[in-house]
């Protein structure tokens, strides 16, 4: 299959290699969000439309504040904080309203918490990054029934995280079919544990380095064992 603009990603994902592709895909997709928030966007009241109606979960709050560009995460903060209370405000004062008039109710009362709770639920940069991981698992998809040579990247990768192995195991339900379903899945499943044996063992050689009979024996892979195996179980890249 010739490459198209839609592969571009999928491909580049495996090409940089790891301990999963679609991580790598995501990454990328976190990196380009989080600069466009932090870029000339906050400076247009439209753009900051959406963010100001969800906000941002706690990981990309805690992102944007280490981008050192304090002037933009403060405009956003202050056009969404205006938001929250001007909400919260209406909310508090039908629900006061209704208790003065005796038409205090559970549903009435459950109007605030809802919202909070959608608010802390929420993220825009999350939103954006699952919507474009959405196209590309399909383009994955597509890709594998189309095209053999991402049959053998895959082959040739190190596997998956377990959040997006379990990912591809639900999708390919929905996306194969007959052999070629059974072809994907003893794929993915024999590489997911070999991968998975393969980090067990880096990692209990990283142990045995702290083991002064081990003093001597060469770090091998095992060096970077620990910030790998983070990412092969919990699907996020350490910071060094």
């Amino acid at each position: 299959m010739n490459q198209q603009i839609y592969t571009i990603p999928v491909n580049d994902g495996f090409e940089e290699g790891g301990e999963c592709p679609f991580c790598n895909m995501y990454n990328k997709l976190e990196k380009e969000a989080l600069d466009y928030m932090l870029g000339s966007s906050y400076m247009e009241d439209t753009i900051r439309m959406e963010p100001n109606k969800i906000g941002f979960c706690q990981k990309h709050y805690s992102m944007m504040y280490k981008k050192q560009n304090r002037l933009g995460l403060a405009l956003m903060l202050q056009s969404h904080i205006q938001k929250i209370n001007a909400d919260i405000e209406n909310l508090s004062n039908n629900l006061k309203s209704n208790k003065k008039k005796g038409l205090f109710s559970k549903t009435v009362e459950n109007k605030v918490t809802p919202y909070i709770n959608n608010i802390a639920e929420s993220c825009y940069i999350c939103n954006k990054i699952t919507a474009s991981m959405d196209r590309y698992f399909d383009t994955f998809f597509y890709m594998w029934k189309k095209d053999n040579d991402i049959k053998e990247k895959v082959k040739n990768s190190k596997g998956f995280c377990i959040e997006h192995f379990a990912a591809l195991i639900d999708m390919a339900d929905k996306k194969l079919k007959g052999n070629e379903y059974n072809l994907f899945i003893n794929t993915i499943i024999s590489l997911e544990i070999e991968n998975i044996k393969r980090l067990e063992k880096e990692v209990d050689h990283f142990t045995n380095k702290f083991d002064h009979n081990y003093k001597d024996a060469p770090w091998g892979t095992a060096k970077d064992a620990l910030p790998r195996a983070i990412q092969k179980i919990a699907s996020q890249k350490v910071e060094e």
